[in-house]
């Protein structure tokens, strides 16, 4: 029993002994013992999202699919940072009563006859959803966006009854409507 309790204290004792020596004072900073990983170089993405909902427009049920990846086939895009970004393309599926009538896969350059050149270069496709049935069909709204920033256009896709698609720029930003409405109170 003897032994077993010099046993115990010689072992606490040593514990003790590493315990105190771990704690000793440095003369460096925290800072200076961690050094920030390099990610400049690292191709920064939006995360995927897929989203399905369904929609009645006049008295006709549709379901609709919408899938955002970040695509590394696509060039990549440069910020005013110097940060790198991956460029994303959005598969849109539709369907009337259970029938597919509209499946496209989107990348930024669908929208290029509505987009300036100069700012499509240096943008990427953010993404898309569901706005609001019309009487043209159901309309979805499109971004396309400078990365890591607010500055966007806005356009809209509408899918019309038949599965045929027309793609407009949208000059009136949600921003607008809320300063409208503002103002009148």
């Amino acid at each position: 029993m003897h032994t077993h309790i010099k046993t115990i204290g010689l072992a606490c004792l040593l514990l003790w002994g590493y315990g105190c020596q771990q704690k000793s004072p440095q003369a460096t900073s925290g800072y200076s013992q961690y050094e920030k990983p390099d990610t400049t170089h690292a191709v920064q993405t939006m995360k995927d999202y897929h989203y399905s909902a369904e929609v009645n427009a006049d008295g006709t049920r549709y379901a609709y699919d919408i899938v955002r990846e970040a695509n590394d086939t696509l060039p990549t895009v440069e910020g005013d940072d110097h940060e790198q970004f991956a460029d994303n393309y959005i598969r849109l599926r539709v369907n009337r009563e259970n029938q597919e009538i509209f499946h496209k896969v989107f990348t930024k350059n669908s929208f290029r006859d509505y987009v300036d050149q100069e700012f499509l270069q240096r943008a990427i496709l953010e993404g898309m959803a569901f706005d609001c049935p019309t009487a043209e069909g159901l309309r979805f709204a499109v971004s396309i966006c400078y990365p890591g920033s607010d500055i966007y256009i806005p356009l809209s896709i509408t899918i019309s009854p038949s599965g045929s698609y027309t793609i407009a720029r949208d000059e009136v930003l949600d921003t607008a409507t809320e300063a409208d409405s503002t103002a009148e109170a």
